[in-house]
């Protein structure tokens, strides 16, 4: 009954202390709505589009090229294969150059560092393709491919049939990596990834021919070991490519923009009442009214908890009203949090409130005078 009591006498003490300061109470209250408010604006600006249906693409072949690879008005291609001592992997290069649909001539290297070399000082090694390196020593010149064949695929170190909206007339391709090193984009938007690209988009498989010279070293090496009635089986087969379908969507790049945005807004929004609990608790510690208080016997955890029941009801006035901001649809737009369950936006914003609160006692413990 006395804890109650000297608990109850606390609270009237935080109460009177904090209704000499309307101002700062009402910016208390206010300040996380205000930030509500800058969300349900921008929610308002920001415009979604809704894509009701799958999205589709059409396929395409494996056997043919770009057009860009046809349109090319300098020297032949130059298929170059490693290495050019044997005549398996000779006659494997040889079967390439026919299959693939271009003005292409097939020339060996003995080695691999002989081919780095011509790339590097030869100025014709532009009109190089792509290099087929086999990766078996081969002891002779007459020794057969084995079954289990691994190669290599060298293409030019940044693409060459970039789209038009990645050209300038300073840098003809922005586009100067193949990208090998990630699995996903940096930044994953709503829809398809490049959703106007049939072929998939960057890093371009597709539109630098490196699926197509892919397939037809590997249907080469195929007939190669192939018996000729399953060679002529393997001329009738026709292998494409064709982008996954995409479920529908909506595009809404407001989510996009909050999903990092949030965060910072109810940090801020919280930043003014961490600052006034500092205040007031540092302050009753500078005129030496908590040592008065524990002179008379009131504990310590008492006077925590006191302070700490005050600035929770406070900020569960706030936390009410934005939670009803960020889930009531207010427009055609829809709310700021449209699938979001509002006891759950209240429960994480409470739980928030209370870190809040903790970090500010503990930051008040670093200070006894003002």
């Amino acid at each position: 009954m006395v804890l109650l009591r000297q608990f109850g006498l606390l609270l009237w003490k935080n109460y009177i202390l904090q209704k000499r300061q309307i101002l700062v109470t009402i910016i208390e209250i206010c300040l996380p709505l205000l930030f509500a408010a800058i969300l349900i604006a921008l929610r308002q600006r920001v415009h979604s589009i809704n894509h009701p249906n799958a999205t589709t693409y059409p396929s395409l072949r494996l056997d043919d090229m770009p057009p860009f690879f046809k349109r090319w008005h300098r020297e032949s291609w130059e298929l170059a294969y490693i290495p050019s001592n044997n005549t398996a992997v000779k006659s494997i290069a040889e079967a390439v150059e026919k299959a693939l649909p271009i003005d292409i001539k097939a020339r060996g290297f003995p080695s691999e560092k002989d081919f780095e070399e011509y790339i590097r000082l030869d100025n014709r090694s532009g009109n190089v393709l792509a290099g087929i390196i086999f990766d078996h020593r081969f002891s002779h010149s007459q020794e057969r491919l084995p079954l289990q064949v691994s190669y290599q695929l060298r293409f030019k170190y940044s693409p060459r049939n970039a789209p038009q909206s990645e050209r300038t007339g300073f840098n003809p391709n922005r586009d100067r990596d193949w990208r090998t090193s990630y699995l996903f984009p940096l930044f994953q938007l709503p829809g398809p990834r490049e959703p106007k690209s049939i072929d998939g988009g960057n890093p371009g498989y597709y539109r630098e021919g490196f699926l197509t010279v892919q397939h037809a070293v590997d249907k080469a090496i195929m007939q190669y070991h192939a018996s000729p009635p399953t060679s002529g089986l393997l001329n009738r087969v026709t292998v494409v490519v064709q982008r996954f379908f995409y479920p529908p969507y909506v595009n809404d790049l407001f989510l996009l923009a909050i999903q990092n945005q949030l965060p910072l807004l109810l940090m801020l929004s919280f930043t003014y009442t961490s600052l006034n609990i500092v205040r007031a608790v540092v302050h009753e510690k500078e005129k030496k009214l908590k040592e008065y208080m524990r002179m008379m016997g009131l504990s310590n955890w008492l006077h925590w908890t006191a302070w700490f029941l005050m600035f929770f009801l406070f900020l569960l006035v706030s936390i009410f009203f934005v939670t009803v901001l960020f889930c009531v649809k207010v427009s055609e737009q829809g709310a700021v949090l449209t699938n979001s369950d509002p006891t759950l936006v209240f429960s994480f914003l409470a739980v928030f409130s209370i870190s809040s609160i903790s970090f500010s006692f503990m930051v008040s413990t670093f200070f006894s005078k003002g």
